[in-house]
């Protein structure tokens, strides 16, 4: 599961980075992301708009956001089969957060990121909230690899800019979008102290649910 993840950037440094038209339209958060907080994200027409973090389907009764989905059963829920087909999109972020637990039974956060801490793509999916909120979007995850392994068994898939490219093909089929949703190689991913640049979570509008 990831529940918060960091992008630090500008507007302009993120459609340079991702060669994409800056159609934000309106505030997105640039520091720590939490759930049900309105973020960047580039759509498949390479466009930068801002969506909140979190679905809610119609068909979703249990006042709960869908802030992740995993690879492995995409194809498997016919709400996230049609928006693989059609509404994939890229996160932005300079990494992400897991806490790790302690011996003493504390918890500690840890950082995740690249090894120049450049800016990465998350994949993900979005859709038209069903509570009127606008447009929406989920994080897809997959296994851990052996960087993230010992703090936690899922992370997000992210993607190296040539499957980037693959994620927001607008004629990719099935069988080519799944392949791309692995683990990131572990020499690729870095890990450090995290608590520094944590700031007071905002509070959740509604339970979190990972899917």
């Amino acid at each position: 599961m990831c529940g918060r993840y960091m992008v630090t950037a500008s507007r302009k440094q993120l459609a340079e980075r991702f060669a994409a038209q800056d159609a934000l339209g309106g505030d997105a958060a640039n520091g720590v992301v939490a759930p049900s907080q309105t973020a960047a994200v580039v759509t498949v027409e390479r466009k930068l708009e801002a969506h909140r973090w979190g679905l809610k389907p119609e068909w979703e009764a249990r006042g709960v956001l869908l802030i992740n989905a995993r690879a492995e059963t995409l194809t498997d829920k016919p709400t996230f089969r049609d928006l693989l087909a059609k509404q994939r999109c890229l996160i932005p972020a300079n990494g992400f957060f897991e806490w790790e637990r302690l011996p003493n039974g504390r918890k500690r956060p840890l950082f995740f990121r690249l090894p120049n801490r450049g800016l990465l793509a998350f994949a993900g999916l979005w859709m038209a909230s069903g509570d009127g909120a606008g447009r929406a979007f989920t994080i897809i995850t997959t296994e851990a690899n052996e960087v993230v392994q010992p703090v936690h068994n899922r992370m997000p898939v992210i993607l190296t800019p040539e499957t980037e490219a693959t994620w927001l093909r607008p004629d990719a089929d099935a069988d080519a979008l799944l392949a791309v949703l692995q683990p990131l190689a572990a020499e690729q991913l870095r890990s450090e102290e995290g608590a520094t640049l944590l700031a007071p979570p905002a509070p959740a509008k509604q339970p979190l649910l990972p899917f």
